[in-house]
């Protein structure tokens, strides 16, 4: 509660001016929002969408909240703009953050909100890279945040990208693990000729370095970062959990691509990313495993409907059922039933970090997978097969839409419905074993059979409520139901923003 007091103390001496122009600082721009708020759920546990893609802010237990957020930017000169901020929940200290601009760059140092991929970010279910799920991870990055023309090409191709180096927690399987990240994107803009654009890119993540619970040092040195960054391996003939041989780390990331065509004052925007967990799985096109967006942009703001955002994700083959590798039962295609050895791909799962693509619990890419952990609130205890990823082979289909009712409010819906099949070690009793149904047809497995879920939202947003004062009512209303459970989910608040 003390920190949830200095967070407002800060905000009410921004309100009050104390920083206020003075002859050797100029302000350019500082904007913030404070927020009181109520928050319940029918069950013991939050409806999806009261909890997911909140940037980790929410929990389980949350019954009554304050949060805010303050952003202060300042111009040196015309190419140097600093900028700094926070926000908060409760106990909660999101984010924290400076960064640097000069011209085209940015480097930005602490805990900063970053979203990797994907369109309509507040519409779609989330990025299968680095979605807005999980708090933000404590990061150095240097980007080129928004397309820049490549020379020469007379602003045909543009370009943008980033690299970034940061540090998760300590308390997971691998404690104190590091974190790779870099993107690169490729743009062709015939914009002015034909309203036409199409973006494509690589996002590449890693978890590497750390220490195993057996006490082992994961390789991290430098010319073992320079391994991770070109995704290299590095023998391992003790037998140890130190390192691994086909790949320094957890790799995985996805591959974009994204055109936008306008007709008229209307724009359609198609978003296609496959995920990738090895270089097997580096294709750069598959119809098996990948997410596909569709957004349509409507020319009037201020009407019923402004803004429609349809989505459709499946992750059910991973490589298929065959073995990642061969073991000492099974050496041959013959013995793996017939499948090529490199299947299972596992989304978000890797053996060794156990905790796989998380943060403090939550999913880093898109919340549809569900955690072992989140499904211990609606299923008897089952094994977890040293993953934290319960469920990663799934079908799922999305809407989002947005518009304003009236002048003052707005409305925003999420509905989404997903066919949750768990994981291929769920299913045949382990990830290097061809057991479960293989041997029993009758095998008794959680998401067997497949588990049916929709997930629902509806957010309104009263604006300026009282006359012509900058506060805004908001009311989130939740349903869930299906084979996992049903729950019924609110949230209330008071937002109150702050310009100077």
């Amino acid at each position: 509660m003390n920190r949830v007091l200095t967070y407002l103390l800060l905000l009410v001496i921004v309100k009050n001016g104390l920083f206020s122009q003075t002859d050797s600082i100029r302000l350019d721009s500082l904007s913030g929002s404070v927020s009181i708020g109520f928050i319940s759920s029918s069950e013991d546990f939050m409806p999806f969408y009261l909890i997911s893609n909140q940037w980790g802010e929410v929990s389980d237990d949350q019954t009554t909240f304050v949060s805010g957020q303050l952003s202060y930017e300042y111009a040196f000169e015309e190419d140097f703009l600093l900028s700094t901020g926070f926000s908060f929940r409760n106990e909660v200290l999101s984010s924290h953050f400076v960064s640097l601009n000069y011209d085209f760059l940015r480097l930005s140092i602490g805990r900063f909100k970053n979203s990797i991929g994907g369109l309509e970010k507040s519409l779609s279910s989330g990025s299968l890279g680095m979605s807005e799920n999980a708090r933000p991870i404590p990061s150095i990055q240097l980007d080129i945040p928004e397309y820049i023309e490549v020379p020469f090409t007379k602003g045909y191709f543009k370009t943008k990208g980033h690299l970034a180096h940061g540090w998760l927690e300590e308390d997971r399987y691998i404690s104190n693990a590091l974190l790779h990240s870099k993107s690169f994107y490729l743009m062709l803009d015939l914009e002015d000729e034909i309203g036409w654009t199409a973006a494509s890119g690589v996002v590449h993540f890693a978890q590497y370095g750390g220490t195993s619970p057996q006490g082992d040092s994961q390789p991290s040195s430098v010319s073992d970062f320079l391994r991770v960054f070109a995704g290299s391996g590095i023998p391992n003939p003790d037998g140890t959990t130190e390192g691994e041989s086909n790949g320094v780390g957890n790799h995985l990331g996805i591959i974009e691509t994204t055109v936008t065509q306008r007709i008229g004052k209307h724009k359609l925007t198609i978003n296609y990313q496959k995920p990738f967990e090895d270089r097997g799985g580096l294709q750069y096109v598959s119809l098996t495993d990948y997410l596909f967006g569709l957004e349509w942009s409507l020319p009037k703001k201020n009407a019923l409907i402004n803004t429609v955002y349809l989505e459709y994700l499946q992750t059910k083959w991973q490589g298929g059922p065959g073995l990642p590798d061969p073991t000492a039962g099974v050496l041959t295609v013959a013995e793996n039933f017939g499948y090529s050895f490199g299947g299972r791909d596992d989304i978000y799962n890797n053996w060794l970090y156990r905790s796989g693509w998380t943060y403090k619990g939550q999913v880093i890419g898109n919340p549809l997978f569900l955690t072992h952990e989140r499904t211990q609130n609606f299923f008897a205890p089952f094994p977890n097969y040293n993953v934290s990823i319960a469920s990663n082979r799934i079908r799922a289909v999305h809407l989002g839409l947005r518009g304003e009712l009236s002048q003052k409010l707005d409305y925003e819906g999420l509905f989404t419905y997903t066919q949750n099949f768990g994981t291929y070690a769920g299913l045949y009793d382990g990830r290097f074993a061809w057991d479960g149904i293989t041997n029993d047809a009758n095998f008794d497995y959680v998401f067997r059979p497949v588990r049916g879920q929709f997930y629902s939202q509806v957010k309104l947003a009263y604006k300026n409520a009282f006359n012509n004062l900058p506060v805004h009512l908001n009311l989130r209303l939740t349903y869930d139901f299906g084979d996992l459970y049903n729950a019924f989910g609110t949230e209330f608040s008071v937002v109150y923003h702050l310009t100077k």
